[in-house]
């Protein structure tokens, strides 16, 4: 790509794929604290849109505005959906930063301040479709349902796998965790036995991908709640006698008869969820022959109050309930929430479920 020694002359598609290729390699090195399911989302990008669609002949130093808000138009006008073009454009600058850094070009010239939304030319007709889609909060009376639903009480000779859901359940539900966060908890990461039992979130698991949190504040230790204290105790001495004489790290490890033991899936648990929303009626759902083995169902949602991701509602729960309780309980300080729902500051958490405030919310089952 160089021409006579010139790094800018390499193209901007070559460029890319270089930057996005840094950041594989980034998120695969443990010492770095990436995280290498975020950072694939680059060459996702690479593969789908940049190197099909923009221009081969634009050099690194070439990139300007009028080269980004040409290329936003062009992917609109390809069915890309606005929020998801602002998404691989505003990316652009990231690479243009790594260019930089790698002394390619000296500076990034006016994408130093481009905006998709500032542009006059690429704003939707449609404000909405300019938004992020908030996702629906379950509120008291729903999740209420939900735990009555898995608790083992009700169920007439639970299984362990009875047990290991509610125990899943019982945890989004007070904790708020993101699944990442749920599927990586270990066992040495919660302390019951303590004078102040404690959960400490210090590592996530997507896909088959560790890492060490989503972002800043990520990192965190919380107290346990007495009623989920006892849930989580009655769940460790099931999970030891489930395993041993084998001692199995993950609270939450696959049931399956396999040769290691891994940590449950993502799909095993938003199909338990989906299944158990279809139950309560705040979704439906429907079982079709998978395309790899028709002898096996697999689950697809018709439509679900909570959209597509079903645990992102329990952290807006969790926060909501919170923030709603801060009035009537001192001890729920901004610091306090902050670290339990482990975002950086209290602006942070209030932006992102600040709105859900109208909903009917109690702080109850954190008091």
């Amino acid at each position: 790509d160089e021409v006579n020694g010139n790094k800018s002359a390499k193209s901007f598609v070559g460029l890319y794929k270089e930057f996005a290729d840094a950041k594989i390699e980034e998120g695969m090195n443990n010492d770095l604290g990436g995280k290498l399911h975020s950072l694939k989302v680059y060459l996702g990008y690479y593969n789908k849109h940049i190197s099909k669609h923009f221009p081969d002949n634009i050099l690194i130093d070439g990139v300007t505005e009028q080269v980004a808000e040409d290329f936003f138009i062009k992917l609109k006008g390809n069915g890309v959906s606005w929020i998801q073009t602002e998404n691989v454009v505003m990316t652009f600058k990231t690479a243009l930063r790594y260019a930089k850094k790698k002394q390619y070009i000296s500076n990034i010239g006016d994408m130093e301040d481009f905006k998709c939304k500032k542009q006059a030319r690429l704003k939707a007709k449609n404000p909405a479709e300019m938004k992020y889609k908030k996702t629906p909060m379950i509120n008291l009376q729903e999740a209420d349902r939900l735990f009555k639903l898995f608790d083992i009480n009700n169920i007439k000779n639970p299984t362990i796998k009875d047990k290991r859901n509610f125990v899943i359940v019982a945890i989004f539900l007070f904790c708020g965790l993101r699944m990442s966060e749920l599927r990586g908890l270990k066992w040495n990461a919660i302390d019951l036995d303590a004078e102040v039992p404690t959960i400490t979130i210090k590592h996530t698991l997507v896909g088959t991908d560790e890492g060490f949190g989503k972002a800043d504040g990520s990192r965190r230790t919380f107290i346990i709640h007495p009623v989920l204290l006892e849930i989580l105790r009655e769940w460790k001495n099931k999970h030891t006698k489930q395993f041993t004489p084998n001692k199995i790290t993950w609270v939450f490890p696959t049931l399956k008869a396999m040769e290691y033991v891994v940590p449950l899936g993502e799909r095993t648990v938003r199909d338990m969820l989906n299944v158990a929303y279809a139950k309560l009626g705040f979704a439906e759902i429907e079982y079709k022959a998978d395309k790899s083995n028709p002898l096996k169902k697999r689950i697809v949602v018709k439509w679900s109050k909570f959209g597509t991701a079903p645990t992102k509602t329990f952290r807006h729960f969790a926060a909501t309930s919170l923030l709603a309780g801060q009035s009537s309980n001192t001890e729920l300080t901004d610091k306090f929430v902050t670290n339990f729902i482990g975002h950086r500051n209290k602006k942070v958490t209030e932006g992102i479920y600040g709105n859900h405030l109208n909903l009917n919310t109690s702080i109850e089952h954190h008091n």
